[in-house]
């Protein structure tokens, strides 16, 4: 009577209220800056309950609405620390963001009400629980693309807690997506099962009966049986633990040291020039590559920026060094007297160079909605891959290190500087494998530095590739991720270094997903959908029957003789009594 009490409570007692405190809640949990991958299937699953409930009745616009409102505010306020530092006016900040939130629960929706009224045209059972993960995935790929920050307002999981992280040098997000979408429509399937029960659990029901409805219900139950054991099936490489290479041996891997750049912060004043040079002379006895912030020194002309990079050549030793500046340009290029903004670029100094030779290696390509995108100019240009010649280690003859005549090992170096890590496209211009990324970053608050970490951490693992983060925000985390890495080394200012170790000789192969793209994942996801045959034909296994048949929940998805359902929805409204299950 217990179950049936709540099953009453939850579909005809207090159902607006019970869906919307429940959206609201798990939209708080799972739509921050670093969307979590539990509490986002949790509140999939509940939408898409909530739409099947809702899919036939008169209320269902006040219903949608409330909903909306829920998630909506939900959202907001789990943005809220993000939203307010981001500008001097929190208020404006807060509702631009409560804007996207509402966009964006827009966007996510569409999945559901196509999965509503599309899947009943679909010709297996398979392809009709599996329809849902398809346009989910979907969707976001297609978001991603036209939004202004990417990635960052997606319904997707980024933190690399979840089983299916190892996907994506295979699937990259898409893939990801499509396992959030899929566990979704399982639980949903599941839970559905239970709401439209019966108070008869003590009844045993029989697999096949002589009904028409039982071969029916019979593929049903096996394909979610199909859908559960893939999803397993996909986490189980997760339970292998990826350690990073070692550093202390020379045959098989490069030991490269790596270091960030964070002058100590004065109050109320920016690190100038000659704090950055004084920095990194000290890092370059332990580092061969130092990266400096976003936008850590500014220069008004190109002479300006020469001027200083010949500084900074006089004791670097033979270290390659990220410099990550901000230089004033002309808003015309036909007029060179006209109105002047900004742009931020990452160039590579050493001290083989002459002046005027340094390698300008990337400028930034997606500006921050508000704060930058009024002041800056964006680049087209695509990063390129600049080859490092390391050499020898102190404790290694150069005979053994490498061949002359050079006696250096090749280390491919690419770049992208903060909100360009948003984007899953961000190097899918690159023709080879880079083995290591460095990203300048100046985030505003913890939260987004937290997520922006993530973001680059994702775009390293989908290509195969190490990225060294380096962030000057007052609360921004830096550190090393991919590889078997993903370290935060410093909070807010204090430089550090670390050692890291390259495969050699290296691989400079793409990874599947670099070769793909999001359109060959789609196309293997379509595929996925189509195999509907497999769990068709997948054998009933008579020793399991008495486990399923033992549990009232799992009973449920199977077909049996049943009594007429309880009336646990209003019947006076049209179309109340459509199942949950379709």
């Amino acid at each position: 009577m217990g179950s049936d009490t709540l099953r009453s409570i939850i579909l005809a007692k207090n159902p607006t209220l019970i869906f919307g405190a429940s959206e609201f809640l798990l939209a708080f949990l799972s739509l921050g800056p670093t969307p979590t991958f539990v509490p986002l299937v949790l509140l999939l699953t509940v939408l898409r309950i909530h739409g099947l409930r809702i899919a036939c009745r008169s209320t269902r616009v006040l219903e949608l609405m409330c909903s909306w409102v829920g998630v909506t505010v939900g959202a907001s306020l789990a943005h809220y620390s993000s939203a307010t530092n981001a500008v001097s006016n929190s208020t404006q900040s807060f509702a631009a963001v409560a804007v996207m939130s509402t966009i964006t629960y827009v966007l996510a929706i569409l999945p559901f009400y196509a999965d509503i009224r599309l899947h009943r045209r679909l010709p297996t059972f398979w392809a009709q629980v599996t329809f849902l993960p398809v346009v989910w995935a979907t969707t976001w790929a297609i978001v991603s693309h036209i939004s202004p920050v990417g990635r960052l307002l997606n319904w997707s999981p980024v933190s690399t807690s979840h089983p299916f992280g190892w996907l994506l040098p295979y699937t990259g997000p898409m893939g990801i997506d499509w396992a959030v979408g899929a566990c979704a429509a399982l639980f949903s399937e599941v839970a559905a099962a239970w709401l439209m029960g019966t108070s008869n659990d003590e009844q045993l029901v029989q697999l096949f009966t002589s009904s028409t409805e039982a071969p029916q219900s019979n593929k049903r139950s096996r394909s979610l049986l199909a859908l559960g054991t893939f999803l397993v099936a996909l986490a189980l490489p997760s339970l292998h633990v990826i350690t990073p290479a070692r550093t202390d041996t020379i045959f098989d891997t490069s030991p490269l040291g790596v270091a960030c750049a964070l002058p100590p912060i004065h109050k109320g004043q920016h690190p100038t020039l000659g704090d950055f040079i004084t920095e990194t002379k000290k890092l370059t006895s332990q580092a061969k590559v130092v990266l400096w912030p976003e936008s850590a020194v500014v220069f008004n002309n190109q002479g300006e920026r020469e001027v200083a990079f010949e500084e900074l050549r006089k004791n670097i030793q033979k270290s390659v060094i990220g410099v990550a500046f901000e230089e004033s340009v002309p808003q015309d290029p036909s007029n060179p007297g006209g109105s002047r903004m900004r742009r931020n670029g990452l160039a590579l100094v050493h001290e083989e160079q002459k002046k005027g030779e340094e390698v300008i290696q990337y400028y930034k390509r997606n500006l921050v909605p508000f704060t930058e995108s009024f002041s800056a100019i964006p680049s087209t240009e695509p990063p390129a891959i600049y080859d490092f010649e390391l050499g020898p280690p102190k404790w290694v003859t150069k005979p053994e290190w490498s061949s002359p005549p050079n006696y250096t090992r090749p280390v491919p170096i690419t770049s992208s500087i903060c909100l360009d890590f948003a984007f899953s496209s961000a190097f899918s211009s690159l023709s080879s494998r880079p083995a290591l990324i460095l990203a300048p970053a100046r985030t505003w608050d913890s939260t987004v530095s937290l997520a922006m970490w993530e973001q680059a951490k994702s775009r390293a693992n989908e290509i195969g590739s190490m990225v060294l983060w380096c962030d000057g925000g007052a609360m921004g985390v830096s550190g090393v991720g991919g590889g078997g890495i993903s370290e935060i080394m410093q909070l807010g200012s204090g430089s550090w270094t670390r050692t890291i170790s390259l495969q050699f000789p290296f691989d400079q192969r793409r990874t599947v997903y670099a070769v793909v793209g999001d359109f060959g994942v789609l196309v293997l996801l379509v595929a996925i959908m189509g195999g509907g045959s497999v769990a068709w034909h997948l054998p009933a296994l008579s020793g399991s029957r008495s486990v399923l048949q033992a549990v009232p929940l799992l009973r449920r998805l199977f077909p049996g003789r049943r009594r007429d359902q309880e009336n646990l929805i209003d019947v006076e409204v049209p179309g109340e009594r459509q199942s949950l299950l379709r």
